[in-house]
């Protein structure tokens, strides 16, 4: 027999099968990568947004530690100021102390130059009034000499007229005269 020859319909339809079927398998192909080019993007898209998240947490992570770091430095600057106000406010009480010693010495000081001088006015008063009191018997025996002589004249000018006996009395610092005459 001859070749069987073949129905142009069938031969037709099986290359549509084969057709069909190869463009089938290149459209689930096609799809087959188009979803692991899909869920490489998708992973990878992911890792970027895992990536970001890390960097964004590690990024808050250093902005915390800057923040605790400047805190620590602020509360270490502050405690460095209230311990040099502290050591400035001692030193001012001790020279406050000092001051007070150097006041209390010269208020001392000028209590006893005042008492000195004072002292000394007092023996100067002293001095000047025992001067006084020299004065004043240098002027007691100037005025007795004054009485003496002239008693002695009136003595003498009774004596060239008449007999006198003198009767007066001498007592402490006054001398006293009462004189008689004799007829």
């Amino acid at each position: 027999m001859a070749d069987m020859a073949m129905d142009p319909f069938y031969a037709l339809s099986q290359e549509i099968q084969g057709t069909k079927t190869k463009i089938s398998d290149s459209i689930f192909e096609n799809y087959k990568l188009a979803v692991a080019q899909t869920n490489d993007i998708n992973n990878r898209a992911m890792q970027v947004a895992l990536h970001n998240d890390t960097a964004f947490a590690d990024l808050k992570q250093q902005v915390a530690n800057s923040i605790a770091e400047t805190m620590l430095a602020a509360a270490r600057t502050d405690g460095a100021i209230g311990r040099s106000a502290m050591s400035t406010q001692q030193l001012i009480m001790e020279q406050g102390e000092m001051t007070r010693g150097l006041i209390d010495g010269l208020n001392t000081q000028n209590l006893n130059t005042a008492l000195i001088n004072q002292n000394s006015a007092l023996v100067g008063g002293g001095v000047a009034y025992g001067g006084l009191g020299l004065a004043h018997g240098a002027l007691n025996s100037a005025f007795q000499n004054v009485n003496l002589a002239s008693a002695t004249n009136a003595l003498q000018s009774q004596i060239q007229d008449q007999s006198l006996v003198n009767t007066g009395t001498m007592s402490g610092n006054e001398q006293t005269q009462t004189p008689t005459n004799v007829v």
